[in-house]
């Protein structure tokens, strides 16, 4: 029986944020320690640098959207029209001009209910505020009162910048998806990298040990206790990348 094993761990139940900073970690605990591998651990080391490079620039690419930018325009300008919306009706709810006064309360009775609308959720705000455009479309009186007001234009531009961030949101999603994909074929060099690393370090420590090894091993084993805590909830599953105990 080996003297040292490593803490099991499964990298396959990793996020891929943590997965790579397993391996960006270990890396730069082992580095330090070059001069006392042999020539099987430094390869094993070198792919493994080599392959969580490759596997780090894709994660970053991922977290990088074209769409981002204008989305916050947008998200920005859709709240900024409901808010106008919000405020003038109030406002026309004080007006000594009864035709005025009478549209405004048409206006509050609709959009009472949304009175939370501009803090929701980025994706949920998007359905109210489609459903809110659609209802007042379909409803001649609440045109009408907004003509009066004069706020029928900010409804026109709600439900504009409204769309044109729903379809950035839908295009940055299939983005995301696509680059996901991208990363996840690269994550399985990266983690058979890290497993052979992992595998050469604990055959030197039990083969051709000194203290230098040893104290490799045991900083290597105490990083992957950690991350065991983020894989499954805490519990491993079956390895399905070759993870080495």
């Amino acid at each position: 029986m080996s003297k040292f094993e490593l803490t099991a761990l499964y990298t396959a139940n990793l996020a891929i944020n943590n997965a790579y900073s397993l391996f960006k970690t270990s890396i730069e605990i082992a580095i330090p320690f070059q001069s006392y591998l042999g020539p099987i651990e430094n390869a094993a080391l070198n792919n493994l640098i080599a392959d969580n490079e490759k596997f780090g620039k894709q994660i970053n690419k991922n977290q990088k959207s074209k769409f981002s930018d204008e989305l916050k325009v947008l998200n920005k300008d859709r709240v900024s029209f409901w808010n106008e919306i919000c405020r003038i009706d109030k406002s026309y709810l004080k007006s000594a001009d009864e035709a005025k006064k009478r549209a405004a309360q048409t206006i509050s009775l609709f959009i009472t209910p949304y009175s939370d609308a501009a803090k929701l959720p980025l994706n949920s705000k998007s359905g109210v505020f489609s459903e809110i455009v659609l209802k007042y479309r379909s409803s001649p009186e609440l045109v009408d009162a907004a003509k009066i007001m004069g706020i029928d234009s900010s409804f026109n531009a709600l439900d504009a910048k409204n769309t044109g961030y729903d379809i950035f949101y839908k295009q940055r999603n299939d983005e995301y998806a696509k680059a996901e994909a991208s990363g996840t074929t690269l994550r399985p060099h990266a983690v058979v990298s890290y497993n052979t690393f992992c595998t050469a370090i604990v055959q030197a420590a039990n083969l051709t040990p000194n203290d230098q090894i040893i104290t490799l091993f045991n900083n290597l084993n105490e990083l992957r206790k950690k991350y065991h805590a983020l894989g499954g909830n805490g519990k491993d599953v079956p390895p399905v990348d070759g993870g080495v105990k």
